[in-house]
């Protein structure tokens, strides 16, 4: 009997998470069609069909999908990036496929309607405002104060963040950031170029809850500490399961499923990120109606865990429910080299010592050879040269051997 099909539409950005994507839908029992601008070659072979199209044309990509849908039968769609989100809920919503609904898709991916959708609940959110002009920023420092950030409405991967403080010059920065969010030079942010959101700057540490919404019910794989960058909030370190207390935890699951609800999201996965506050209360920053990244859930959820995330993900597009059955009890981290200088990366000198190291799980180029590194806030992605993945019996131990892996890796870097 032939293999239902399952449409990806584009991948993960590095040949390690594109084969956990692909290898779980094959353990999930779904061939792979790929919606996309071209095939990744390092798995075409597990590729059962293609339409290439550019999914940021967003008419364009839904006629594509829907010619895919029809030619393979397949039974549901899932994206890998926030670039997909509203295309994937489209092409569900026309199928008939289990999917997100369209408007949840929106407020999934334009964060001041993410925010809106929880004025009923002010404690889960920071204090925020809508800002589409300079005008606008300067009512929204004078309401809110600072400290404070500005982000654009339809960014991801920390694109164009900028802090707002006392002495800022308000008109220098939105200047900067209009300039910077662009589809010119980001598609991410053409869906809603030009417009951002002023939120107060929230201290405390940083997490993100990663799980599936199914038929209405949020379920949790579990909740990851991290650790980012100042000032521009590059993400560099990764543990799953946390270190919060009971109690925080707590007030983070509660959050997750407050704000699944509230904007709405069904037969997805979700990636939830939060600050947790001095108090242990738990705050919004961003929820995504997609997998989270980092390696998160295709790499440290599995191996500290087992419960297999990107299978679960296949499974629940399709109107299955997800195996959350935990049959492990380990840690594992991730962490990121990150260049300090702008520049051409031409690889790791330490490759042997990193590789060397025991509790090491794998050890990721992200940066191609000779490859063009802008710090940020221009980019953020192109200053992450590798990543390192570790598991452990112990949360630090996972940790220290990811942070010795970054040391020993000697990153090679000409600048310019």
């Amino acid at each position: 009997m032939s293999k239902p099909t399952i449409i990806f539409i584009g991948t993960r950005r590095t040949p390690l998470e594109v084969n956990a994507a692909v290898l779980g839908a094959h353990a999930a029992g779904y061939k792979v069609a790929l919606l996309g601008p071209t095939p990744p070659a390092f798995c075409r072979e597990a590729i059962s069909d293609f339409e290439q199209v550019d999914i940021f044309d967003r008419p364009a990509a839904l006629k594509a999908g829907l010619t895919l849908a029809h030619r393979t039968k397949a039974s549901g769609v899932v994206t890998w990036t926030d670039t997909g989100v509203e295309l994937a809920a489209a092409l569900a919503q026309r199928c008939g496929w289990p999917g997100v609904p369209p408007e949840a898709a929106h407020k999934a991916r334009n964060k001041h309607s993410m925010r809106s959708a929880l004025l009923e609940h002010p404690e889960l959110i920071p204090r925020f405002r809508k800002v589409d002009d300079l005008a606008d920023l300067e009512a929204a420092a004078a309401e809110i104060g600072t400290p404070a950030v500005l982000k654009p409405a339809g960014g991801s991967g920390s694109r164009s963040i900028f802090q707002i403080d006392a002495e800022t010059d308000l008109a220098a920065t939105f200047r900067r950031a209009t300039l910077l969010a662009t589809r010119e030079l980001s598609p991410v942010f053409g869906d809603y170029e030009g417009q951002f959101v002023y939120e107060e700057r929230l201290g405390g540490s940083e997490h993100s809850v990663e799980g599936f919404v199914h038929d209405g019910r949020t379920m949790i794989a579990g909740i990851t500490d991290k650790w980012v960058t100042e000032p521009f909030y590059v993400e560099y370190e990764q543990v799953h399961p946390t270190a919060l207390s009971p109690q925080a935890q707590d007030s983070v699951r509660h959050l997750a499923r407050s704000v699944t609800r509230a904007i709405g999201l069904d037969w997805c996965s979700f990636h939830l990120e939060c600050r947790v506050l001095p108090d242990g209360s738990a705050k919004l920053l961003e929820i995504a109606a997609r997998p989270g990244g980092g390696y998160i859930t295709s790499h440290l959820i599995p191996l500290s865990t087992g419960i297999p995330f990107p299978a679960n993900l296949v499974r629940v597009a399709t109107g299955q429910a997800p195996d959350m059955e935990k049959r492990s009890d380990l840690f594992a981290a991730s962490r990121g080299v990150l260049s300090p200088v702008e520049g051409q990366f031409h690889g790791f000198d330490g490759l042997y010592d990193v590789l060397e190291l025991f509790g090491l799980e794998h050890f990721v180029h992200e940066r191609e050879l000779g490859g063009t590194i802008v710090l940020p806030p221009g980019e953020t992605l192109s200053a992450v040269l590798g990543y390192a993945i570790t598991r452990s019996v112990d949360y630090q131990d996972a940790r220290d051997v990811a942070a010795r892996a970054i040391d020993l890796s000697r990153p090679r870097i000409t600048t310019t």
